[in-house]
C-alpha cells in the first residue's frame, strides 16, 4: 500500500522584511541608517518567532482598517476537548481526509465478463439470483445452500454460453413469469437464447471434452430444457434433457456431480417435472427402483441422527400407523422416509436451523423416483388393496410435488399427473359401494387437502369442496382450523408450505357447510 505524506517546503534563503517604505531606493547601508530598515534572514526549517510574526502582520495591515468601526462581539465559551479513544468513524488530525467518490457504474462494471454484454443486462442475473432460492425452493428457509456464488456467479466471467443462458433464463422470469404475460420469448430474451444455442453448437462441434462435459455446459443445457418446458415445447425439452443425460453418462454417472449438489438437484427436478407433466418415465434412474428391492441404486437417507435431536420426538399417530398396515413394503418405506423428513423440517423451522442440500436431494430422489413407476408392475389390480395402495402412492407423490418441486411457482403445472390424481379421487371417493370403505374419511380428507394445495387448481373447487365438506363432517371436525391441522399432521403435513393455502381452503369449506 502506498501512503502519501504532506511536507512543508521552504525556499532557501528566505528574506522576511520587517519594515518597508515606499519609493526608497538607496543602498542597504544608507537605507538602514536613515529609515530604520531591518532585514531578517531565516535559513532553517522552523517557523518564525511569535514576536516576529506579530510584527509582520501589523505591517501588512497598516492603513487597511482606517475608517472602520468594529463593535465587540460576544464569543461563545469554548468547551475543553476531551481525549477519547479513536473509533472506526474518527479520523486523527494528523491524517489527511479521504473523500470517497459516489458509486460509478453498476456492480459488474469492473468485472471482466465472459462475453461482451451490457453490465446492466447482467444485473438481471444478480437480481434473480438474490430471489432465486425463495422462488425455486418452497423450503428455502430450512436449507443451507453451500457454494452458490462459486457455482452460479463466478462462471459468468469464464463461460460465455453459461453467461447467456443465465441472462435469458433470468430475463424470462421477470418478463413472463413475474409479469404473467403469455409471450414465450421477449425481445430482450431472444438474442441471448439464440447466442446460447450458437455457442453450444460450436462447442460440441469443435470444442474439447473438458468444455463439453463441464458443469457450466450442463447448466446452459439445463436452462434450455427448463425454458422449453415452461414455454410448452415438449419436444425441445426432451431433446435438451436427453443431451444432459448423455453428458452425465459420459462423465460416469450422477455421483460425479456431487461437487455441485445444487446442479444435481436442479437436473433431477427438471427431469421429475417433465415426467409428471407429460406422463413419461423420467430419464435419470430409468431402471425400475422397485425391481431390485433393498439393493436399489437410490438409497434412502438416514435421518436417525436428525430425528433424535427432537425433544421429545414426534410419535406416529394411530391414523399414521394403521395406514401402513399391509401395504407394499417399498411404498411403506417411501412413506416413512417422507414422514421422517417432514418431522426434520418441522424441527428445523421451530429451532431456526437448516438441513444440508444433500438431505434434500437424497430424500427427493429416493422417494419420488420410486413413486414414478408403472403402477401395474407394483400393485395388484382390481382389489381393495390396489385402490388403497394407489391412493397412498398418488397422495405421497402429490405431497412431494409441493415440497420438492418448483414448477407451479414458475407458472407450469403437472398436467398428466394432475389429471390422473383428479380422476382417482373422483372415481374412488364418490362411489357408494364397499370399495369406498378402503379409504377412511380421515385419509380422504388428507388426500383432498394435499391435492388442493399441491397439484389441483381453482377449477376443481366445484367438485372438491363439497366432497371435502362431507368427509370433514364424517371426521367430526368442527370449524376450528387447529383441529383440522392436528389431524393432517397425523398423516403428513409441512406447515411452512401448506398452512396458508390449506387454511384458506378449510375456511371456504366451513363456510360452505354453513350455507
Amino acid at each position: 500500500m502506498i501512503v502519501y505524506h504532506h511536507y512543508k517546503v521552504h525556499c532557501l534563503p528566505v528574506l522576511e522584511v520587517t519594515s518597508l517604505r515606499a519609493h526608497t531606493m538607496s543602498s542597504p547601508q544608507s537605507t538602514n541608517e536613515s529609515t530604520g530598515l531591518r532585514f531578517v534572514v531565516s535559513t532553517d526549517m522552523k517557523k518564525p518567532r511569535p514576536e516576529l510574526r506579530k510584527l509582520i502582520r501589523s505591517h501588512v495591515m497598516l492603513g487597511k482598517n482606517s475608517g472602520k468601526t468594529y463593535y465587540p462581539r460576544a464569543r461563545k465559551p469554548r468547551k475543553p476537548k476531551e481525549k477519547t479513544a479513536i473509533t472506526d468513524g474518527d479520523v486523527p488530525e494528523s491524517f489527511p481526509l479521504v473523500t470517497i467518490p459516489r458509486k460509478f457504474g453498476s456492480d459488474l462494471s469492473t468485472i471482466p465478463l465472459a462475453d461482451t454484454v451490457e453490465p446492466a443486462i447482467v444485473d438481471v442475473v444478480l437480481r434473480f439470483s438474490s430471489i432465486a432460492k425463495q422462488v425455486l425452493f418452497p423450503l428455502e428457509t430450512c436449507i443451507f445452500f453451500e457454494g452458490r456464488a462459486e457455482a452460479w456467479i463466478a462462471p459468468l466471467t469464464m463461460d460465455p454460453a453459461f453467461l447467456h443462458a443465465m441472462i435469458f433464463t433470468s430475463q424470462y422470469y421477470f418478463d413472463t413469469v413475474l409479469s404473467k404475460t403469455s409471450s414465450p420469448v421477449s425481445q430482450r430474451t431472444m438474442p441471448h437464447y439464440l447466442k446460447t444455442l450458437s455457442l453450444l453448437r460450436e462447442r460440441f462441434a469443435h470444442g474439447d471434452d473438458q468444455a463439453r462435459l463441464s458443469n457450466t455446459t450442463a447448466v446452459a443445457i439445463l436452462g434450455l430444457a427448463g425454458h422449453a418446458h415452461l414455454t410448452g415445447d415438449a419436444k425441445s425439452a426432451k431433446h435438451h434433457l436427453e443431451g444432459l443425460h448423455k453428458i452425465v453418462s459420459l462423465r460416469g454417472g450422477m455421483g460425479t456431480f456431487k461437487s455441485n449438489v445444487k446442479l444435481l438437484v436442479e437436473t433431477l427436478r427438471c427431469d421429475l417435472g417433465i415426467a409428471l407433466h407429460n406422463g413419461t418415465r423420467p430419464l435419470f434412474f430409468d431402471d425400475d427402483p422397485f425391481s431390485s428391492g433393498d439393493e436399489c441404486s437410490i438409497p434412502y437417507p438416514d435421518l436417525t441422527s436428525l430425528l433424535n435431536m427432537q425433544t421429545p420426538s414426534i410419535p406416529n399417530t394411530p391414523a399414521h400407523s394403521t395406514l401402513l398396515n399391509g401395504i407394499n413394503k417399498d411404498l411403506a418405506r417411501a412413506w416413512q422416509t417422507m414422514s421422517d423428513f417432514c418431522a426434520v423440517i418441522s424441527y428445523a423451522v421451530d429451532s431456526r436451523q437448516r438441513i444440508s442440500t444433500d438431505i434434500f436431494l437424497d430424500t427427493m430422489s429416493s422417494v419420488m423416483y420410486r413413486l414414478l413407476v408403472d403402477k401395474n408392475n407394483v400393485y395388484e389390480t382390481n382389489t381393495f388393496k390396489a385402490d388403497h395402495d394407489e391412493a397412498i402412492r398418488l397422495g405421497l407423490l402429490a405431497f412431494s410435488c409441493s415440497v420438492f418441486l418448483q414448477w407451479r411457482s414458475l407458472g407450469q403445472g403437472y398436467a398428466h399427473f394432475t389429471a390422473e390424481f383428479r380422476g382417482f379421487l373422483q372415481r374412488t371417493l364418490t362411489v357408494t359401494d364397499a370399495r369406498f370403505m378402503s379409504i377412511s374419511p380421515q385419509f380422504a380428507v388428507w388426500l383432498l387437502m394435499v391435492g388442493a394445495v399441491s397439484v389441483l387448481d381453482a377449477g376443481d373447487d366445484e367438485w372438491l369442496r363439497p366432497l371435502l365438506s362431507a368427509n370433514v363432517s364424517l371426521c367430526g371436525i368442527d370449524g376450528e382450523w387447529s383441529n383440522m391441522q392436528q389431524m393432517l399432521r397425523g398423516f403428513m403435513w409441512v406447515g411452512l408450505v401448506h398452512d396458508v393455502p390449506g387454511k384458506a381452503l378449510f375456511n371456504k369449506t366451513v363456510a360452505l357447510r354453513g350455507q
